[in-house]
């Protein structure tokens, strides 16, 4: 090395930085996911306490909210894993509530068996649509399911003497479910552990699924069917179980709200009650499983707060639903984790933490993905 290579060397303070190593991402993604596991479980057992904090009113509020992001959540997970949109699950959620219904009248099970067989129902007509419809691409999927999910609601109205039509059906479901007369569950603080107890459950394992090896072969369908293909792995059977998968979450919802209600018409056959689950979800954010729960519970605040003022919360929702799709394509959750992420920065700035700028948009998809 010569003298003038030595005079134009850059000093080592202005040299650039190494890049994080990989197995310093694996680090960090497992040090997030452990935070995230911790903060689901001091979620689970603070929503316990809600009974106690909330009034009567509100907690029925909050056990609506719940049944609706359940439904809203199988929807959510369908489309982020598979990028395929649904309009038939609403045919899974009253199919499963009326399977429970008519077990309930007609059979002598325990109250824990007819509330399986309902869902049993719902998830066989999951799994029967997903073989029909999963190899179908893009807007046509969604049409051919909603095409489905009316044929379901029709054929419903011409079951009068199992569905009783527009009228609806009240079911009086008896036994004892967890230690509890079943009848009890009627009372939202009664029901309460139980339906919050359904939502953490649904959450963690969509959770856990969408981290699995399969969770992630999904996601790479999504992104490349045919580069999929081409490597030898099948594409057809893992989006048929994904289907199904969403369709027991759809069906446990159906349940859900017959055990907490007595009551089931034809509205939970028809396209609107899938339409609705897919917008609350989106209001949400799909990215997150946490999504689809906080756009049902704005939804219902804001279905409350309009109450007095006919079908105007339908435009309110779609201004919302337009906003939302421009400003935070993420949903509600990108909001919260933009807020978030500048609070920290702040935090980090302010104690003069090195490399604690304001995040990037590089660092944001990262979180993104690290949050699939």
């Amino acid at each position: 090395m010569t003298a003038g290579d030595l005079a134009g060397a850059q000093p080592a303070d202005d040299l650039p930085t190494p890049g994080p190593t990989v197995a310093g991402t694996l680090r960090h993604a497992r040090r997030s996911a452990r935070w995230q596991a911790v903060g689901w479980l001091v979620l689970a057992i603070a929503g316990l306490g809600a009974p106690w904090v909330i009034s009567l009113y509100q907690l029925q509020l909050a056990q609506q909210a719940i049944v609706m992001g359940v439904l809203a959540l199988s929807i959510g997970w369908l489309l982020r894993q598979t990028g395929q949109l649904s309009f038939g699950h609403a045919a899974f959620y009253g199919i499963a509530g009326y399977g429970t219904a008519y077990v309930a009248e007609h059979a002598d099970l325990p109250i824990g068996l007819t509330l399986l067989t309902g869902i049993a129902c719902g998830t066989l007509a999951a799994l029967v649509v997903g073989l029909i419809t999963i190899r179908v691409p893009g807007i046509a999927f969604a049409m051919l399911t909603l095409a489905i999910g009316m044929l379901v609601w029709v054929a419903g109205g011409q079951l009068h003497s199992i569905t009783r039509g527009a009228d609806g059906l009240n079911v009086q479901l008896e036994g004892s479910l967890l230690g509890k007369d079943v009848v009890m569950y009627g009372n939202p603080v009664e029901a309460w552990p139980v339906v919050w107890g359904v939502l953490m459950i649904s959450m963690a394992v969509l959770w856990i699924l969408s981290r699995s090896t399969w969770g992630r072969r999904l996601a790479s369908i999504r992104d490349n069917e045919e580069r999929m293909r081409f490597s030898g792995y099948a594409t057809y059977w893992p989006r048929v179980l994904a289907f199904t998968v969403s369709g027991v979450l759809a069906s446990v919802a159906g349940s859900l709200n017959l055990v907490t209600t007595s009551f089931i018409s034809l509205n939970a056959l028809f396209w609107s009650t899938s339409g609705l689950a897919l917008i609350v979800a989106v209001i949400g954010g799909v990215r997150s499983v946490l999504g689809p729960p906080l756009g049902a519970v704005l939804f219902i605040l804001l279905q409350n707060y309009l109450a007095g003022s006919g079908n105007h919360y339908q435009a309110v929702l779609g201004v919302v639903l337009i906003v939302m799709v421009l400003v935070a394509p993420g949903g509600f959750v990108e909001i919260l984790e933009r807020g978030f992420a500048a609070l920290t920065s702040r935090i980090r700035i302010r104690r003069g933490v090195p490399g604690s700028s304001t995040p990037t948009h590089q660092t944001r998809g990262a979180r993104r993905a690290e949050a699939r």
